[in-house]
């Protein structure tokens, strides 16, 4: 589908939030998903570098191991100045679509990694194809996934990257507070797992895309339905008319948009 084709459709919200039906590849399971976005300046965002780099340091052992993580992270301030164009983009997994053996699990780990696995994967693979698209660059979320399958050079001791084009930094290892920069621009509170509590009402997360010129609404919600319609963990392609019944089939109640 072209972004011609995309540009003709009048089912987004005002807000720029969309179901995107998701199949995984290995067992063919369909998660629905909220994906939604953001236009903004890298002065929006909130950016507590020594406040964040000392909950890394303290809660991650990839803090000072990790090739994608701090203190070999750059700092926001070396990446954007304040004027320049950010476009935010999440994706956000409600728990009640998760699989039903999971559903079940008293195990938090269990269901954090489910869910986690599937949103990281996904927002990556957005960064990775809009990033070059807009000529810009892209902060992840999580640890760097450059290296698919295989240990980072960093954590074998080594001193330089293997696959330096696929190397991520986290928005949280330039110093960005995400909690506090979701909350203000997307009025969305974040939720995390922890022992012996699996009841959460989702899993969110985001990345951070640089376009190297400005873009606007009515060029970044189509080329982002463009580009996740292309993935092939596309079940069926948005505003198609297998994609609103799925949606009616499956009684999605609080779809973000509706068929005219």
């Amino acid at each position: 589908m072209s972004v011609e084709v995309v540009l003709q459709t009048e089912n987004i919200r005002e807000d720029s939030v969309f179901w995107y039906i998701y199949r995984a590849q290995s067992s063919g399971n369909i998660y629905p998903l909220e994906i939604g976005s953001l236009l903004c300046q890298a002065k929006d965002l909130v950016c507590e570098h020594e406040k964040v780099w000392a909950a890394c340091a303290k809660g991650c052992s990839n803090y000072g191991s990790a090739g994608g993580c701090p203190p070999r992270s750059p700092k926001l301030e070396d990446l954007a100045s304040p004027e320049n164009p950010v476009w935010l983009i999440y994706c956000r997994f409600w728990s009640k679509f998760k699989h039903e053996k999971v559903l079940v699990s008293r195990n938090s780990a269990i269901h954090w990694k489910f869910q986690d696995a599937i949103l990281a994967r996904l927002l990556a693979n957005i960064g990775y194809k809009l990033a070059p698209l807009l000529k810009g660059s892209f902060l992840s979320t999580g640890y760097c996934m450059g290296c698919v399958g295989k240990k980072c050079n960093f954590k074998l001791g080594l001193d330089f990257c293997r696959n330096p084009h696929k190397r991520t930094f986290s928005m949280e290892a330039t110093g960005i507070n995400v909690v506090e920069t979701i909350k203000k621009l997307f009025n969305i509170e974040l939720y995390w797992y922890s022992k012996g509590n699996t009841d959460v009402p989702y899993m969110f997360k985001c990345i951070a895309v640089f376009p190297g010129k400005v873009i606007d609404k009515n060029v970044s919600v189509p080329l982002l339905i463009n580009t996740v319609n292309e993935f092939p963990s596309c079940l069926c392609q948005y505003n198609s008319n297998e994609y609103w019944n799925y949606l009616n089939e499956n009684l999605l109640e609080d779809t973000k948009s509706k068929k005219n």
